[in-house]
């Protein structure tokens, strides 16, 4: 079974243009694109097979027979296209324990592939320059923040795994698709003092200290398999599949085609059930995600 899902579109305060030619949109800015979500802030809409006005939430909760029988009490991955015109605030995610301890949440492992640079000097933040605990601390509430974080040049395929507890930030002009573990939960450390409708938005400092890995100044770029495999693949023609025993989830990157009957094309989120074969025809490149 091929599920198409309809995303849910985001306006942020960093939020750019790009994606306005994609995704038909009243909003200002789109700074996010949620798109194969099942997380209770924002379940993405199901648009074809019986399922059709579901969201996927409703459908992991009454029909499991459709992800293998996963057995997970919360569908465990999210996708989403970020597009960001201004830089995002300096974070960090907790781990499992922690965020399941405080949060009653997932942690969050998320890995970036970078879709698209809009200027010649794209960087990103990844990782922090503390050699221990007390100089992270003596930094942090010293504001030593141009100090403290890691700036690396980036180009489109660029791909980074970005682990919980890892200091990161993408600045502006990058557009890029990330996946995640299915988690909302978000330290921010450092927001550039900007405002959103006239106020600071908040900052998590204590927490942040509390779940920043140190030291952590690495550029981690093969990914991790805990959570997911992750694969971007190139099709040129007609290849056959079958799902894998929780169902493959996908985001067509570029070009368009046909799987078994449905038309997609780049921007399309969808998922083939557990064990479903499936034939891709047609000249195009996608993200593939298999739970583990």
């Amino acid at each position: 079974m091929i599920i198409k899902f309809k995303p849910v579109l985001l306006e942020k305060v960093w939020g750019g243009k790009n994606l306005m030619k994609r995704y038909e949109s009243d909003l200002k800015n789109i700074g996010e694109v949620w798109g194969i979500s099942a997380h209770e802030t924002y379940s993405t809409k199901i648009v074809n097979t019986e399922y059709a006005g579901y969201d996927l939430r409703r459908l992991y909760l009454e029909h499991r027979e459709v992800f293998g029988e996963l057995d997970l009490d919360e569908f465990p991955i999210l996708f989403k296209v970020i597009d960001a015109a201004d830089d995002l605030s300096v974070q960090v995610h907790p781990t499992d324990d922690y965020a399941l301890k405080y949060e009653n949440s997932n942690g969050k492992d998320e890995c970036w592939y970078i879709l698209e640079t809009h200027s010649d000097n794209t960087e990103i933040i990844i990782g922090h320059n503390a050699k221990n605990k007390e100089e992270l601390v003596e930094m942090i509430r010293s504001n030593k923040f141009d100090e403290l974080i890691n700036k690396f040049s980036i180009k489109p395929h660029d791909y980074f795994y970005i682990p919980s507890g890892k200091v990161h930030a993408i600045c502006k002009d990058t557009t890029l698709l990330e996946v995640s573990q299915s988690s909302n939960v978000t330290y921010r450390l450092y927001d550039y003092n900007r405002l959103d409708n006239g106020k600071l938005r908040d900052l998590h400092i204590e927490q942040s200290i509390n779940v920043i890995t140190v030291p952590d100044s690495k550029l981690e770029r093969v990914h991790n398999q805990k959570y997911f495999d992750y694969e971007i693949i190139k099709n040129t023609g007609k290849f056959k599949y079958q799902a894998h025993r929780y169902g493959d989830y996908f985001y067509l990157i570029s070009g368009k085609g046909v799987i078994n009957q449905e038309l997609v094309e780049a921007g399309d989120f969808f998922m083939v059930s557990s064990f479903d074969d499936y034939m891709f025809d047609g000249d195009f490149s996608y993200a593939r995600v298999r739970i583990n």
